[in-house]
């Protein structure tokens, strides 16, 4: 569009405004020739935004339109579909119409609008309008420090009924998705101050609330924009230090496990660390220590569940909770236990992970059966305590190897609690937890390295007894400890070897 032109627009679109019930159709076709202009074209827009005028006319229609949707007048939803699409245009990386449009409150009157389009979400007719109006509000705010300060802090004071950003958040369109998350991750990723609030308020952990929910219907697809925009946004509170405080403001006092919203937290904080390096420093290790203490806190409840099912016993409530972040919480000490960095390796170990590790592994292998193709005779109680904690006595050895490397400390921080013995043990093929053989084999070779004390420990281990193997049993086969420490072989007669 011809600059030139933009106040003879202006004028004929002001024109029709004086009568608008007779003028949609023109209405709305003058706005789409100013739309179409401001889409792509930078300078337009700012020519645009300094004619007075346009101000006027466009608020007077904002007002007039906005008024008679929420009458439940639907024939002016045209004209309203263009006026959000406008706003989201002209307020696009230019300052002053950014100012202009907060200043003739453009945003509020869209905030109406989107509460009233997400009641008629199921009319089509209303999706555009969701879509654009989302974009308005994140482009409004773009790259201007000042309206930020002043809409975060509206933001984050809200109550439930009025939270506009935790509504559009548990939008079920795409695209009014990515838009709240824009809003959100471009006020708070240069801002620690606004990442504390994000955090502290009610407004901040209902949205962050329904973020994660919305992030775990996402977790198979890591590679679509919005579960980037997560991530991102997740990560960016990390950055700042505030997982310890993010983590403790899910909690649920009435639930002894971690909540869901933690759970979910936990899975975002795992993919992070198999997706990139970890910086070590002073807040990886602040993380480290608050998912050490998740770790310690859920250890006794975990040994009590093994405990119920090794006496046939009904297993607690929401023992899946507690078990996938059993799982989490190895998986990313696992990953911290690998850096390989002292600093990080001594906070794990203050924090008392060897102990928790060796006394779950103890439980472990009590309750947890080896279980592999051959095996046929496991108790069906005790073949679905060991199906329910797949993969829990590998990861614990492969912390313990970990730790272990080139640490004396901890070497004989496992020896003094009886764990090389339990190690040694765990040197066996389990379809439950792949490659614990080798997890446990390197484990031992790094408590054995320049340990003297454990070598000796070692080297004076004798046979006290044989345990049966099912798959032995099955075909009739027994086994026995002689007086020479040599295993013996007997054979049931009973059993004739065919099925």
């Amino acid at each position: 569009m011809d600059f030139t032109n933009s106040s003879l627009i202006i004028q004929r679109l002001e024109n029709c405004s004086n009568d608008p019930l007779n003028n949609l159709d023109n209405i709305v076709n003058h706005l789409k020739r100013i739309i179409y202009a401001t889409q792509s074209n930078l300078a337009y827009r700012e020519t645009l935004g300094q004619e007075s005028q346009f101000w006027i006319v466009t608020t007077k229609l904002w007002d007039w339109t906005s008024e008679r949707l929420l009458k439940d007048e639907l024939s002016v939803l045209p004209i309203i579909s263009e006026l959000v699409r406008l706003f989201r245009n002209i307020v696009a990386a230019v300052l002053e119409n950014q100012n202009q449009a907060l200043n003739q409150k453009w945003n509020e009157i869209t905030e109406k609008i989107l509460w009233y389009s997400m009641l008629k979400f199921d009319d089509n007719r209303f999706v555009p309008i969701l879509r654009f109006g989302s974009q308005a509000l994140s482009n409004v705010i773009t790259g201007n420090v000042d309206a930020q300060e002043i809409i975060w802090s509206d933001f984050m004071n809200r109550t439930e009924p009025n939270d506009i950003l935790s509504t559009l958040v548990n939008c079920e369109d795409c695209v009014v998705l990515t838009s709240v998350l824009v809003l959100v991750y471009n006020c708070i990723h240069e801002n620690e101050f606004r990442s504390k609030t994000l955090i502290e308020s009610h407004s901040g952990i209902r949205f962050l609330k329904l973020l994660l929910e919305r992030a775990d219907t996402l977790l198979e697809d890591e590679s679509s924009q919005n579960f980037e925009l997560m991530y991102a946004l997740i990560s960016r509170l990390i950055d700042f230090g505030f997982f310890p405080s993010l983590y403790d403001s899910l909690n649920h006092p009435s639930i002894q496990v971690p909540t869901r919203h933690q759970i979910i937290l936990l899975k975002i904080l795992d993919s992070g660390f198999f997706s990139s390096s970890l910086k070590i420093n002073e807040t990886s290790i602040s993380l480290c220590t608050r998912i050490v203490k998740g770790f310690n806190s859920i250890c006794p409840r975990v040994i009590y569940i093994m405990q119920q099912a090794e006496n046939n016993s009904v297993v607690m409530e929401n023992s899946h909770l507690l078990y996938t972040a059993l799982v989490l919480f190895l998986q990313c000490i696992g990953k911290l236990s690998q850096e390989g960095d002292r600093e990080m390796c001594e906070c794990l170990f203050k924090e008392g992970i060897i102990t928790s590790s060796i006394s779950l592994l103890f439980q472990a292998d009590k309750t947890l059966p080896r279980m592999t193709n051959a095996t046929t005779l496991v108790t069906q109680t005790h073949q679905q305590a060991s199906s329910d904690f797949k993969f829990v006595k590998r990861d614990i050895v492969k912390i313990i190897g970990n730790m272990a490397y080139e640490n004396k400390i901890v070497q004989d921080e496992v020896r003094e609690l009886g764990g090389i013995p339990l190690i040694l043990n765990q040197c066996n093929i389990d379809d439950n937890n792949p490659y614990i053989r080798e997890y446990a084999i390197f484990a031992l070779r790094n408590l054995l390295i320049n340990n003297p004390e454990n070598q000796k420990l070692v080297e004076q281990l004798t046979p006290i007894e044989t345990v049966q193997h099912p798959a032995l049993q099955d075909v009739g086969i027994m086994t026995e400890l002689g007086q020479d420490g040599k295993i013996k072989f007997s054979i049931d007669p009973s059993k004739n070897g065919r099925k």
